[in-house]
């Protein structure tokens, strides 16, 4: 109480944007509500400050008591039902510290473009294996990872199914499955029910899964780990718990997950920590320099452009739906029946700048530039200015560029995540 007792609503509310009676009203209504569940999905976690985020947010649930009611409580995105399915990770973990019993040298993926880039990095990165993903793309500071890509001296191999811009920089291309080629099982995703994902045809030319890729690489590198020798079957098996029917799981494609009837997971404690309780004060995180009560932090702009010359904030989100993240994005009838990218903005911020509805504008920091038809918006505050995420190189109007030439790549406050809406930008008119 007297760690938050100067946060009263009208000091939170030129933070927030929202009226002292608004922040007043929602929390009225949150703290009343049996249940109350909150569901943060992933954007918040792209912020410098993220984990401070959730652990607030965590907290919330304890203070009001949210946990005691059946559907009530905190879920950190659409996948928190996968971290308590019946699929387990732990023999696959135990096997990859058999192969490596002393500690790796572990770089951040997010800061992908700065790691190819570091001529002080010893020794530097000199290869590259890239499967389930196209960080040509996807990830930050994209020009800069691209030109770290195209190094003569960088041996770069990719497990694709299409030609991605990633993949147009390999020596080597792996042909890899499609889902309707390869056995696997489906966590829940936003659901409460474990997939099964039987191949419907065979492998395509030399197609492989990425088990099959792994096990002849194993093969060919003289790794004799025993989990290499396992078929998909059996390191299904060996995945799946105990509490799943497996016979019913492939006769019929589906089954719940176990224990989720009636689940109130800390109604009664049980919590992580050493007490088993709720750590309101955390002495473990304050151990490490981090607050040892949530705590505000206004942003330091660190790995930002200068906010008086990039006066906006920009916002890189999911909002189509014909494609999924950057996969199908190129392909006919999926990105053909989506709207071309194009920067949404404030009215009041256009007209500050002298745009209209429709007009061309430059988006433009120290990483990169993108030109795109203007699209006014009622939907963000002045401010902040988005353009959508997922397109391949091209669809931005450029040979080349992508929205995530624009983005940083400094690191969250925890975890190593990629700070993507700490992005600044300047946009002007194309006159």
């Amino acid at each position: 109480a007297d760690h938050v007792s100067a946060c009263s609503p009208e000091w939170a509310a030129p933070i927030t944007g929202l009226t002292p009676a608004t922040i007043t009203d929602f929390a009225r209504s949150y703290a009343r509500a049996e249940p109350a569940m909150i569901r943060a999905l992933i954007g918040a976690e792209h912020h410098p400050n993220g984990a401070m985020f959730f652990r607030a947010v965590s907290c919330l649930p304890v203070v009001t008591g949210s946990w005691r009611h059946l559907g009530g409580g905190v879920a950190r995105s659409v996948g928190a039902w996968a971290e308590i399915a019946d699929v387990s990770t732990i023999p696959f973990d135990e096997a990859a510290r058999r192969a490596h019993p002393t500690e790796r040298r572990a770089l951040l993926q997010p800061q992908l473009a700065r790691h190819l880039d570091d001529d002080v990095l010893d020794p530097p990165v000199a290869a590259v294996m890239i499967w389930n993903g196209n960080p040509a793309v996807s990830l930050p500071d994209a020009g800069r990872l691209r030109a770290g890509l195209s190094r003569d001296d960088l041996f770069t191999v990719v497990s694709e199914q299409f030609v991605t811009d990633t993949a147009r920089y390999a020596d080597v291309v792996f042909p890899a499955t499609t889902q309707v080629e390869q056995l696997d099982v489906v966590p829940a995703w936003g659901h409460l029910w474990l997939g099964w994902n039987e191949p419907v045809i065979a492998p395509m030319g030399d197609a492989v899964p990425n088990t099959e890729l792994f096990r002849r690489l194993a093969r060919a590198c003289g790794i004799s780990d025993p989990m290499f020798d396992l078929t998909d079957e059996e390191l299904l098996e060996l995945a799946l718990g105990d509490d799943v029917d497996r016979a019913r799981l492939r006769r019929d494609g589906f089954v719940r997950i176990s224990g989720t009837e009636g689940l109130m997971p800390y109604a009664e404690g049980g919590f992580a920590t050493a007490s088993g309780r709720a750590e309101l004060a955390s002495p473990r995180l304050e151990a490490i320099g981090e607050p040892r009560v949530p705590t505000y932090r206004p942003p330091d702009g660190s790995g930002d452009e200068d906010p008086e010359e990039h006066d906006l904030v920009l916002m890189t989100p999911k909002q189509h739906v014909r494609f999924l993240n950057t996969s199908y994005s190129a392909s006919p009838g999926h990105v053909d029946r989506e709207e071309k990218p194009m920067l949404d903005i404030d009215p009041s911020d256009a007209a500050a700048r002298g745009l209209r509805d429709g007009d061309l504008a430059e988006v433009v920091n120290a990483r990169g530039r993108l030109t795109l038809s203007v699209r006014f918006s009622d939907r963000l505050r002045p401010g902040v200015v988005s353009v959508p995420w997922g397109w391949w190189s091209g669809h931005y109007g450029e040979t080349s560029a992508v929205v995530n030439d624009l983005t940083t790549d400094a690191a969250t406050d925890q975890g190593g995540g990629a700070a993507y809406g700490a992005t600044r930008v300047s946009v002007r008119a194309v006159r």
